[in-house]
């Protein structure tokens, strides 16, 4: 912790201040929005201070309700990500209009997204499609990959999968991990485009690399077979799938365990494949019924 270092900047009449933390919750106490702001901020992800998230959360909250945009777009984002549930719906949805109205992008992505949903306002497509299509003109990523759906599945404008699969490709080269994976999907399976097995072999080790556990339980899937375009690869299958059961994917512990047991990728254990077996069933993967990883 740093408390003496002025890593705080603030626009005032006088031209611009730099603060401190201690000065800056002295700000924030005395009713200031973007001291609180900036104050629940470094609460919540422990900047220059220690962590103490129902007091960041709080400070975030009063900032909100005076009209600090950031603060609004902040605790829409951790509510719509499930880290944060001290606000509800009607609540989550009225700070990304606010925020939105106040010329934030992002928050535009939200509000597509509650339209889409039906969360706290009517379910309406076209609304959410046009919300995302100002965010991704703005140039969020991810309303781009929301708007990709909209298309693939033909909701609220008309289906047109050759444009779906060029929204997510947008969305992915700019470096949207989501996207990256999307393309994978769309290659794997012809969805805009046609079947190209090593293309999505790309997309997904692209989305792999950067973590996405999902693109790493289809490259286990897509290496356990041989298929056209990219041959069958059992170390490399067994090596994806452990990567993604590491990530919480509860098919892939399902898969290792089937790996352990057959010694498919890797030395056969038994003890092992019971492990990767009970913790898939924990998980809500039985099994029993299936023929395949």
């Amino acid at each position: 912790m740093a408390g003496n270092e002025k890593n705080y900047v603030f626009e005032t009449p006088e031209g611009k201040v730099e603060m401190d933390i201690d000065e800056v919750r002295e700000l924030a106490d005395s009713g200031n929005i973007d001291g609180q702001y900036a104050y629940g901020l470094s609460l919540v992800l422990g900047l220059d201070t220690d962590v103490d998230e129902q007091a960041g959360y709080g400070y975030l909250e009063d900032a909100a309700e005076g009209g600090q945009a950031d603060a609004m777009l902040f605790l829409v984002k951790m509510f719509f990500s499930g880290q944060y549930l001290g606000i509800d719906p009607v609540k989550a949805v009225d700070y990304a209009k606010r925020a939105s109205d106040a010329g934030i992008p992002e928050a535009k992505l939200y509000l597509g997204t509650a339209y889409m949903d039906g969360l706290s306002v009517d379910n309406d497509y076209s609304v959410a499609a046009d919300l995302f299509r100002q965010a991704a003109n703005a140039g969020v990523q991810e309303a781009r990959n929301s708007l990709a759906y909209l298309y693939e599945e033909g909701l609220g404008v008309p289906k047109d999968e050759n444009k779906a699969f060029k929204l997510y490709s947008i969305a992915a080269r700019a470096g949207n991990i989501n996207g990256m994976f999307r393309c994978g999907v769309c290659c794997e399976y012809g969805i805009g485009v046609d079947v190209d097995l090593k293309r999505a072999v790309e997309w997904y080790e692209k989305a792999a690399k950067e973590g996405d556990a999902f693109a790493m339980h289809r490259l286990g899937i897509i290496y356990s077979r041989d298929s056209k375009g990219v041959g069958e690869d059992p170390e490399k299958a067994f090596g994806w799938f452990l990567a993604a059961a590491l990530e919480g994917i509860a098919d892939s512990m399902y898969a290792v365990g089937i790996c352990y047991r057959d010694g498919y990728g890797t030395e056969a254990d038994g003890e092992e494949s019971k492990k990767w077996m009970k913790l898939a069933a924990d998980n809500g993967v039985d099994g029993s019924d299936r023929t395949e990883t």
